[in-house]
């Protein structure tokens, strides 16, 4: 059985760790004080709510933890602290609009025999901006880690349970099958643990747990790890970028592992009849194109070209992206990706002339940033009024039912119909004056295609 259905709970048992990552659809950092303030939030607010973070990395799109609750609901209200505050930072100091998140945050329950492997793997990532390592390995300061009692375990002091670590889990060099288990239970969303595990929990909970097979999922070495499609995102500078050239956009391969394609709220006639038009489930929600069922998007087939005629305008931008000075949120500032395939210094028409002015190319590409930037917030301000006025509700992509259950897609809302009919009639009238419930049918109509995901993924699998 197919079908869309409400969010299901998360599992939460006393004293288990659990492993938790969060993904961006944008680069999350910046510069350094970025990196500075969303540590000072993890710091302060893990405290406030008494969350024990056992291990953390900090990545340019996206963030592990490894915490110990308290009680049920504080993954949750941790989790939503965290992000809230620092969109509100960065949308302010950036002069952006929308979330930064895709969606709701993975967590995976971990047995204690899988604690300090699960510590290992989330310090290995070799793009890690900050991490738990100094302090876990080489016993350096750190306020926001508290030590598992595994960790513990390990020696008599601190000095001597970093030695013993680092010894015992050399960065880097955590064995692969361990690492393939602990990222398949993650992407998944099951249960770190062994079989005895998994029936000790059952018999606390009542409830069977599907125990996984274990094996890791095969990877086109052709596409980068991630959910962020950028890989170097940096300022455009006149002198330093005065050689690069950019060539037609033709390789999408950039796009392969997002979740979802965010969207403009014009571009949902071109769109509506391939893939489902959703609303993400923030306080401030953003409309996204659901092209994937938890693995790579559909929408982009091996060769790295989209799947139909129009591209949507948010992939069409790269490899450029548009922020806001943070000293004058009327100046723009473009940045560019500079480990693009589009980009390099042989290749493609250039970024600027000999005198350091704009060329004709950049002065487009500007254009169509500014434009995309415009229609971006007249998206979000209908998001918003649909959203304010409580007819939305929360969504899931899932297969299965009862135990054999599973989600592929979650953490997105859609419009009730029978909610939007009950509307007062000024609210109605001014959305139709103004195409608001034009969009919303076109959305409506778009949950249909579902069966489209399906079936892409289904031809996938027998290539």
């Amino acid at each position: 059985m197919v079908g869309i259905m409400g969010r299901h709970e998360r599992l939460f048992f006393d004293n288990v760790a659990q492993h938790i990552v969060v993904s961006a659809i944008e680069q999350l950092f910046l510069d350094d004080k970025d990196i500075f303030f969303y540590r000072t939030l993890l710091d302060d607010i893990s405290k406030q709510l008494n969350v024990d973070v056992h291990a953390y990395s900090i990545r340019s799109a996206s963030i592990h933890f490894l915490c110990t609750f308290r009680e049920k609901e504080l993954s949750s209200r941790f989790m939503q602290s965290l992000g809230l505050r620092y969109v509100s930072y960065f949308n302010k100091k950036y002069g952006r609009k929308g979330t930064l998140w895709q969606g709701r945050y993975k967590s995976s329950l971990v047995e204690d025999r899988y604690v300090l492997s699960s510590i290992s793997y989330i310090e290995s990532f070799d793009d890690a901006l900050l991490s738990s390592y100094s302090k876990n390995a080489l016993n350096l300061e750190d306020s926001i880690v508290r030590a598992h009692e595994m960790y513990k375990l390990l020696g008599k002091d601190d000095a001597c349970r970093a030695s013993v670590y680092k010894k015992r889990f050399p960065k880097g060099c955590l064995d692969c099958k361990i690492a393939s288990f602990i990222e398949m239970h993650l992407q998944k969303q099951t249960i770190t643990g062994s079989a005895e595990f998994y029936k000790k929990l059952e018999n606390i909970a009542g409830r069977t747990f599907a125990l996984k097979k274990r094996g890791r999922p095969k990877k086109d070495k052709n596409i980068k790890k991630g959910k962020n499609m950028f890989e170097k995102l940096v300022v455009l500078d006149k002198e330093k970028h005065k050689e690069l050239k950019v060539s037609p956009l033709e390789d999408l391969k950039f796009a392969k592992d997002l979740s979802f394609v965010p969207l403009l709220a014009n571009e949902t006639r071109k769109v509506y009849e391939l893939f489902p038009v959703v609303f993400t489930s923030d306080e401030n929600p953003s409309l996204v194109l659901i092209t994937s069922l938890g693995d790579k998007n559909l929408a982009i087939n091996d060769e790295g070209k989209y799947i139909t005629r129009y591209v949507p305008a948010f992939l069409r931008r790269y490899p450029f992206s548009l922020v806001s000075s943070k000293d004058n949120p009327q100046e723009k500032i473009v940045l560019i990706d500079e480990g693009a395939s589009s980009v390099s210094k042989t290749k493609g028409k250039q970024l600027f002339t000999k005198d350091a002015e704009q060329s004709e190319m950049l002065k487009n590409a500007i254009k169509f940033l500014t434009e995309f930037e415009k229609e971006h917030a007249k998206t979000l301000a209908i998001a918003k009024s649909i959203k304010e006025s409580n007819i939305l509700e929360d969504r899931e992509i899932s297969v299965g039912e009862g135990d054999s259950k599973k989600v592929l897609v979650k953490g997105f809302q859609v419009v009730n119909r029978d909610k939007l009919n009950k509307l007062d009639d000024a609210t109605l009238a001014q959305w139709a004056r103004v195409g608001v419930i034009t969009f919303i049918d076109y959305h409506i109509e778009s949950l249909s295609k579902i069966e489209t995901l399906f079936k892409l993924a289904s031809q996938n699998q027998t290539k």
